[in-house]
């Protein structure tokens, strides 16, 4: 998908004009930091930027820099030079929807990014004692707040990706007047109160990777210590891994107690801006279906700006509403062998598996996903039905290339980095898909129970000295021999899930088992391929 500047491009420059979209398959993403900080250059709207510069000296003695640079934009995509396989498109005053949405965002996210980086500046000068000048901005300072949350909701509106061409310019019709006057009445009290710029806030302003922190809900100098390494160990990794990187090592800083349960407060010692609407998600996303307990609570940070990295359109330009047939939902289809790809010839089970692109409110999903697959499931007593909830990239990633154990989390229950959990419960699948990502994916497996009656199983639902011994072990990731050997020679282990407390008179995290619940995880790569052949159908949830 193009930029959306160089849609801007487009329309401004021609009304039926040319740009570039390069064609990438859906599933691939590259993680390297060139790859990740494209698409935030040039994710600006001019026009915005000259009416906040209209009111601010530094922001206006940086529009000439920003319209010479497109400028050069538009002459490098004249020559053509890139070696990705290319087609052009031809674009009229109309645009695709995503697109759309995406335009709207990101003249948003500027103004929002501007915004922050103002309320930035009011801190550390309130932070420097300087209450006289402070007391001056107070209005300022609310008026930007209120700009904020008004922004917010109309985020909120645009990522409902489930509105056609009508209902989307309401959603902007709806928001406008209201946009603009906060925008308005954040300029008029700046002007009143004399606040401007400094050259540091410019230079952030300038910087990509504060653009990022912006965008992901960090505090904005959350990646300056990246400038302090060199630049071979910088590119080792990419943006998204450092991010996780620091967050660690940010929360290792913090006491256990503190950070035995899930605030806004961890949030913000671990790096977030504890008014960014990151922190609300996450806290949000983790209490549904009661998970909130059953990982660490600084994991689900971890866990959210992955998501971010897959999903946010402004981060990644492979975004769809859903992976096959978008504009089918709510019915079943399964893929058509496709002669051109070899992965479909020689695995004929890949277009067997039944599909629905799954359009339902949170509240009605679970009847509704039951509702669709009565009767179509096999009701034969030779087959256990196992769920499965995940995301809809890794779902397509199981669906072309099998159960990769390896793929798993750190520090789970009955593995650490090498499993894949299942479960009985449909509504378990159903809170984790939704407590860990915004495009849910439910993957159901039927499967013959003469291949479980088979394999090597370690069953812990009746022995709870063992569960706690094997949870505690994995959970500390301090792994002992005995432990190691013994878990080795099974294909799966099942028993109940854990749930986290934190224990006052000793200091330390304690693992429980919560009660009348059941996970299957699976650690043999045999039995992975077996399971790999077992999957029923999906649901891709539009949530």
């Amino acid at each position: 998908m193009a930029s959306a500047s160089t849609a801007l491009q487009a329309i401004q420059y021609n009304s039926l004009s040319q740009f570039r979209c390069k064609k990438t398959s859906f599933g691939t993403y590259d993680e390297k930091f060139d790859e990740e900080r494209g698409p935030l250059q040039k994710e600006y709207d001019i026009n915005e930027l000259k009416t906040v510069a209209t009111k601010d000296k530094k922001l206006g003695e940086l529009i000439a820099l920003f319209e010479d640079s497109e400028e050069d934009d538009i002459i490098d995509s004249a020559d053509g030079n890139g070696n990705d396989e290319v087609m052009f498109v031809h674009v009229a005053a109309y645009l695709p929807l995503v697109l759309q949405g995406k335009i709207e965002l990101t003249k948003i996210e500027c103004r929002s990014f501007i915004h922050k980086l103002w309320l930035r500046r009011i801190g550390l000068t309130r932070q420097e004692g300087n209450e006289g000048y402070v007391s001056s901005l107070e209005v300022f300072e609310l008026a930007l707040h209120n700009a904020q949350k008004t922004i917010k909701r109309y985020r909120d509106a645009i990522y409902m990706e489930f509105y056609n061409e009508h209902e989307f310019q309401q959603i902007i019709a709806a928001n406008a007047k209201s946009l603009e006057r906060d925008f308005n009445k954040v300029l008029e009290e700046k002007e009143k109160s004399g606040f401007e710029m400094i050259d540091e806030d410019v230079d952030r302003f300038m910087s990509q990777t504060v653009r990022l922190c912006a965008l992901l809900g960090l505090k904005l100098d959350f990646l300056d210590r990246l400038e302090t390494f060199q630049e071979h160990h910088f590119h080792h990794r990419s943006l998204c891994e450092w991010i996780i990187i620091f967050l660690q090592n940010n929360s290792r800083a913090v006491s256990l107690e503190k950070k035995s349960s899930l605030t806004s407060e961890l949030l913000d010692s671990i790096g977030f801006d504890p008014l960014s609407t990151a922190a609300e998600t996450i806290m949000a996303r983790s209490s549904k279906g009661n998970k909130r307990y059953h990982i660490e609570p600084c994991e689900w940070a971890e866990i959210f700006i992955q998501d971010e990295f897959k999903y946010n359109p402004l981060l990644s330009s492979r975004v769809h509403k859903f992976p096959f047939e978008s504009d089918l939902t709510n019915s079943w289809f399964q893929l058509p062998p496709n002669a051109d790809d070899e992965e479909s010839e020689n695995d004929p089970d890949l277009c067997q598996v039944n599909i629905m692109n799954f359009v339902a409110t949170e509240s009605n999903a679970l009847k509704d996903i039951y509702s669709k697959l009565d009767g179509f499931l096999s009701q034969s007593d030779g087959a256990t039905v196992l769920y499965h909830g995940t995301d809809h990239r890794s779902a397509v990633n199981i669906l072309f290339r099998g159960i990769y154990l390896r793929a798993g989390r750190q520090n789970r229950d009955f593995s650490c980095g090498s499993g894949f959990y299942l479960t009985k419960n449909l509504e378990e699948a159903v809170n984790w898909a939704l407590s860990t990502t915004e495009k849910p994916a439910i993957l159901v497996f039927q499967v013959n129970r003469k291949d479980l009656d088979s394999a090597k199983r370690l069953d812990l639902n009746n022995d709870e000295d063992r569960w706690r011994e094997i949870v505690t072990s994995f959970r500390s990731g301090r792994r002992t021999a005995n432990t190691r050997e013994s878990v080795s020679a099974y294909d799966l282990i099942e028993g109940p899930q854990a749930t986290m407390s934190y224990d006052e008179a000793s200091g330390e995290l304690l693992w429980k088992h919560k009660s009348s619940s059941y996970q299957m995880c699976l650690i043999s790569n045999d039995l992975a391929k077996t399971f790999k052949k077992s999957l029923h159908s999906i649901f891709f949830w539009g949530t």
